[in-house]
């Protein structure tokens, strides 16, 4: 599957159980195998997570409703993803650090890993903003992750 298959997506209470149709949907159409599929899920799940949690946060009539775009095409090596959404201008990626977890389990910050756990399952991962959408271009090599 070169060419791209793409979807839209209105957040809501089975929003992501769509997304994660299409991407098996998508995988299992071109034969993709289970662990780069799981690996695709977990970016898509934390993309959208963050997308209904901080992106559409102050939306008129909150996260739900709002749309999501997914483009997905399977090349030789990688699956390569589009990721798009409506929501406020903003980089996920611009500083991104790991939670110390170094210290008493009551000093830990809740939350926080999505993003790192991103850049370090992707290779080729790029932010933009395209006037009226955040847009996020990934791959997920097939066979395993990026190292």
């Amino acid at each position: 599957m070169a060419t791209p298959q793409i979807r839209q997506f209105d957040t809501g209470p089975d929003a992501f159980a769509e997304l994660r149709g299409f991407v098996e949907y998508c995988c299992t159409n071109a034969g993709v195998d289970p662990r780069t599929m799981a690996v695709l899920m977990l970016v898509c799940e934390e993309l959208f997570e963050n997308s209904v949690q901080h992106g559409y946060q102050d939306a008129p009539n909150g996260a739900s409703g709002q749309p999501i775009w997914l483009a997905l095409a399977v090349t030789g090596e990688a699956i390569d993803a589009v990721y798009e959404d409506a929501a406020p201008a903003y980089d996920p990626f611009a500083r991104v650090s790991t939670p110390d977890y170094s210290g008493p389990a009551d000093t830990w910050r809740v939350g926080g890993l999505g993003i790192p756990l991103v850049t370090q399952l992707t290779r080729d991962l790029r932010y933009e903003h395209t006037g009226t959408r955040n847009r996020i271009s990934f791959s997920v090599p097939l066979e395993g992750v990026a190292g």
